[in-house]
């Protein structure tokens, strides 16, 4: 009986630790996460592509931490910066801030542009009122369900972006119009399961957030919970099609809940490579 106690002691302890760490230490670090990706329709020099996205601004991750995040953003020294979306947890108690969190979003650097695309926070809460200029005037030009042909390095890419699915006005036909094949193709989309729903068109990458990643991610377990639109993929890598490659960040921000367990905030770099 003792020996179980003890036992019993010990588990407890484990989980307290668990719970401080995953609350007040995994949420406060930041990570850059590398990835390279060989893509045949890469014509000129590597393209360094940074991604963020799920910032979830609010009672979990502050103002001051994004200036964090574009200091490490800058750092990298980024040809495209792409935000998927979901810029503030609760738009309506953040008004006040618009102006700081412009500024701070406008220090960041990149050669051939930034770009960004809603998420379902960036309609609710009032959000749809004031997102889109607020990212404008960061120097984001924000895509719904449209498109933008940029030269890269040698490299013609055209970048699509399409409307959040939960609350906004997504139509992946419009995305796509006049989509061709010989271009360097790349989607940005918040709700990563909608991947499917471009398998038939020559897109090569698209790059997504929305999930968190599960926000606590259990080794052989997973996940722990998932969410609308975001089950099927999850975190990381998939290969949709035979053609289409996936990436699904992880994001920065918490929502509903203050924990992050082996689930490190992170920035993604993502160096597209000729094969």
């Amino acid at each position: 009986m003792k020996r179980f106690f003890k036992r019993l002691g010990y588990l407890i302890l484990v989980g307290i630790l668990i719970i401080i760490y995953s609350t007040f230490v995994e949420p406060q670090l930041l990570r850059v996460t590398s990835h390279d990706i060989s893509l045949n329709k890469v014509e000129g020099e590597p393209i360094k592509v940074v991604q963020f996205s799920d910032t979830h601004i609010g009672d979990f991750f502050s103002v001051k931490e994004l200036q964090k995040v574009v200091d490490k953003i800058n750092e990298q020294q980024a040809d495209l910066v792409l935000f998927t979306g979901d810029l503030m947890d609760n738009a309506s108690t953040y008004e006040g801030s618009l102006e700081e969190i412009a500024s701070i979003l406008s220090q960041i650097q990149a050669s051939s542009g930034k770009y960004a695309v809603f998420g379902n926070r960036d309609y609710g809460g009032g959000a749809e009122r004031f997102y889109e200029d607020l990212m404008t005037s960061a120097g984001f030009e924000v895509l719904v369900n449209e498109q933008e042909t940029l030269m890269i390095k040698g490299t013609t890419l055209s970048l699509f972006g399409a409307d959040d699915a939960l609350i906004g006005y997504y139509d992946p036909l419009q995305t796509t119009q006049g989509i061709q094949d010989d271009h360097l193709n790349l989607l940005m989309l918040h709700e990563p399961d909608l991947s499917d729903d471009f398998i038939h068109q020559p897109i090569d990458l698209v790059v997504a957030g929305h999930s968190h990643g599960g926000q606590v991610y259990l080794p052989f377990v997973g996940p722990l919970i998932t969410t609308s639109l975001a089950q099927k993929y999850v975190r990381g890598f998939y290969d949709v099609s035979d053609d289409m490659m996936l990436y699904v960040d992880t994001g920065i921000g918490n929502t509903k809940v203050p924990f992050r367990f082996f689930n490190v905030p992170q920035i993604t770099v993502l160096y597209l490579k000729p094969e």
